[in-house]
């Protein structure tokens, strides 16, 4: 693909990469004498004079963000219809990259998410929520140092949305369940996005896949946290912990910051919740005696936590033992059904009464269809619904699909997309199912409703089913 050759002053010598939101440029500054970064915006978010205000004013925001851990922004302008602003050019690339390599260490983890949480807690003090973090965003120096990019694109880009309808835009695979179901988001949810990039990096993979990116929303929502150690058993069981801390569904249960993240993960790879780095106050170096204080005290509450975790284990062993007592009790519940050799056959008398039949107008009810949420995945719409489990599904629009993702509490989830703006009906039946035992409560042709215990006359065709319009909004 084509790229300009110059944009602003800026001299345009190479495609770095390009995504639904953005493309990224490598161009040369001939006024600083300089290699310069450029990130492109769609020509379409400025097509609403509130917005292009909106725009310039976040950028300035993201702009005056100075500290060691995030890319510094030189510049912001327009081209041509097109927002877009300049960054110091990372030349060690990627995180994503160097994850593709394969697993870090526990210790390189911990000494990458530290000098990363240091970069968010600042960020979030100035009122500054990323809302997309991801190892895309994370870019490394010519020294190996880690640095943030990409501050508040992803709530530009959600203010954009928001013009023509409500949306969350953000990356699947590392979105917080709350800003999936398009609650408002604080700093927690970056700490989410934060314990997922730690998983990947330990594990070598993202904690939910799914066949579909919209799959991969509903699990951060409903599906249990994964086991960190199925995946990579030579960490220490305390890695668990933190991992299901970070990426607590509930975000009143997660790390209250990505430097208590960062803490709990240095103690576990260290010994110290701080490492040489590791300074709230001045973000680098602290003093030996500070560090030499500080290990000294930790010391002691290592030992302390580490008799608790001896004595929960013992004690956990203890309440393991009693378990099988407990399955014995419970023996009786479970019936094992004789062979029809052993077990009489029942027979029903030709006079044996059937149910009553149902005195009022009993009719099947129509299955009960929810929508929760909408997202914008790569510019593509998609709203999720639920509907009861075992319900069909019939999508009555060819332009427009409606798949399966996941069953919770009795309901079946689904994802629904299309182009932008189309309607279309999504046909869902539940027809009534009656259990082997009540086939013979009433008479051939008649159907036994449980909830009433009564008979009545067999629902006609389509009994059950209802047509529930589906909205798809703009991306």
């Amino acid at each position: 693909m084509a790229f300009p050759e110059k944009i602003g002053r800026y001299t345009i010598k190479s495609e770095l990469g390009r995504g639904g939101m953005a493309a990224v440029y490598q161009a040369y500054d001939p006024s600083f004498d300089r290699e310069v970064a450029i990130k492109v915006l769609p020509r379409e978010m400025l097509h609403d004079p509130q917005f292009r205000s909106r725009f310039e004013r976040e950028l300035k925001i993201v702009a005056g963000l100075e500290h060691p851990s995030i890319v510094p922004v030189y510049d912001v302008g327009e081209e041509d219809g097109q927002p877009y602003y300049v960054m110091r050019y990372m030349t060690g690339g990627p995180l994503s990259s160097l994850i593709n390599k394969g697993k870090f260490s526990l210790q390189d983890t911990a000494r990458i998410i530290e000098k990363i949480a240091l970069g968010l807690a600042y960020a979030h003090k100035k009122g500054v929520i990323h809302r997309d973090l991801k190892p895309d965003n994370i870019l490394f120096d010519a020294n190996g140092d880690p640095f943030i990019s990409d501050f508040g694109v992803a709530k530009l880009a959600e203010s954009a949305v928001g013009l023509t309808g409500t949306g969350i835009v953000g990356t699947p695979a590392y979105m917080s369940p709350e800003q999936a179901k398009g609650s408002d988001v604080d700093d927690r949810s970056d700490v989410y996005s934060l314990g997922v990039i730690v998983y990947q990096m330990l594990s070598g993979q993202q904690p939910y896949k799914a066949d579909t990116p919209m799959g991969v929303v509903v699990k951060h929502i409903i599906d249990p946290i994964p086991e960190i150690l199925i995946n990579n058993s030579t960490l220490p069981a305390e890695v668990d912990a933190i991992i299901k801390t970070a990426l607590a569904k509930d975000r009143n249960l997660r790390y209250a910051t990505p430097v208590a993240l960062a803490k709990a993960l240095n103690l576990v790879a260290f010994g110290d919740e701080r490492s040489g780095n590791f300074n709230m106050n001045t973000g680098w170096n602290l003093s030996t005696a500070q560090q030499a204080r500080g290990r000294a005290g930790l010391m002691v509450i290592g030992i302390v936590m580490a008799i608790m975790v001896i004595g929960f284990f013992l004690l956990r062993n203890q309440l393991l033992v009693l378990e099988p007592a407990s399955t014995a009790t419970s023996e009786p519940v479970l019936v094992t059904v004789p062979t029809l050799a052993s077990t009489p056959t029942l027979n029903i008398s030709p006079t044996s009464a059937f149910a009553p039949f149902c005195a009022g107008n009993i009719t099947v009810p129509t299955p009960l269809i929810k929508e929760t949420n909408y997202v914008c995945i790569k510019r593509l719409p998609y709203t999720t619904i639920t509907i009861p489990e075992g319900a069909t599904f019939e999508v009555t629009d060819p332009q427009a699909s409606c798949i399966f993702e996941a069953t919770s509490n009795g309901r079946t989830v689904l994802s629904c997309s299309g182009p932008s703006f189309l309607v279309y009906d999504l046909k869902v039946c539940a027809p009534p199912v009656i259990p082997d035992s009540d086939l013979n409560k009433c008479s051939q042709g008649d159907t036994f409703d449980s909830t009433n215990q009564c008979c009545i006359a067999a629902p006609p065709e389509g009994a059950g089913c209802t047509i529930f319009v589906v909205k798809l909004k703009g991306c």
